[in-house]
């Protein structure tokens, strides 16, 4: 049986078991024997739905890029009356987060892979991100919306200061989270959310457009 007639519950917990065991010690020290019995299965059972760990490894990592960006996407393509840029961060939060709740490890995957130094890891990180860093929803529409997030801005912070602090605490934020293996969904959100009330105090000011 494929990998892919599995049922849900057993692909996810296939997903998970890898997701965590790569993440934890890398590519090349992750093993088979170790994500099975992660995922409750022997090493045997295993090789009957994926062949071997590269195949694995980048299908995990498929799972892991495809799935960011389609909830990076939805944040962007809802409409709504609260289309700031905070609005937006909260949107996005939410729907990145969710993602927590299905595949607890997969961003703390992603992060790691990032990093890898292996070289199959480097060069299939490279081709995926080209391969699949496409938009899903209609870019016009995406790139109307993204430029009036950053009206009411206080007018002595230009947008791109105000995108690349948001980046930075946005990144630094996660990032943190993940070195210490703190995944809990609902504590991210929770915590990502107060960072995003003190930007908006700092970057909103006086309510006045930068354009």
């Amino acid at each position: 049986m494929t990998f892919e007639k599995l049922e849900k519950e057993k692909q996810n917990k296939i997903i998970n078991a890898a997701c965590e065991i790569f993440a934890k010690h890398g590519y090349k020290k992750a093993s088979m024997k170790d994500i099975a019995e992660a995922a409750g299965i022997s090493k045997s059972v295993l090789f009957k739905y994926v062949s071997n760990k590269e195949n694995l490894y980048m299908k995990i990592f498929r799972l892991a890029s495809d799935s960011i960006i389609e909830a990076d996407e939805i944040s962007y393509a809802e409409e709504g009356s609260d289309s700031d840029m905070f609005s937006l961060m909260r949107r996005n939060a939410k729907t990145r987060l969710s993602l927590f709740k299905e595949y607890p490890w997969i961003y703390k995957f992603a992060y790691t892979a990032a990093f890898d130094n292996d070289c199959f890891v480097k060069e299939h990180v490279r081709r995926e991100l080209e391969n699949y860093r496409k938009p899903r929803f209609n870019t016009s529409e995406i790139k109307s919306e993204h430029n009036n997030v950053y009206k009411g801005l206080r007018a002595d912070i230009p947008p791109t200061i105000a995108k690349q602090l948001i980046l930075w605490v946005s990144q630094g934020y996660l990032e943190e989270k993940l070195f210490k293996d703190e995944i809990d969904p609902d504590e991210l959100e929770k915590g990502f959310e107060a960072w995003i009330d003190i930007l908006e105090i700092l970057l909103k000011g006086n309510n006045k457009s930068c354009d």
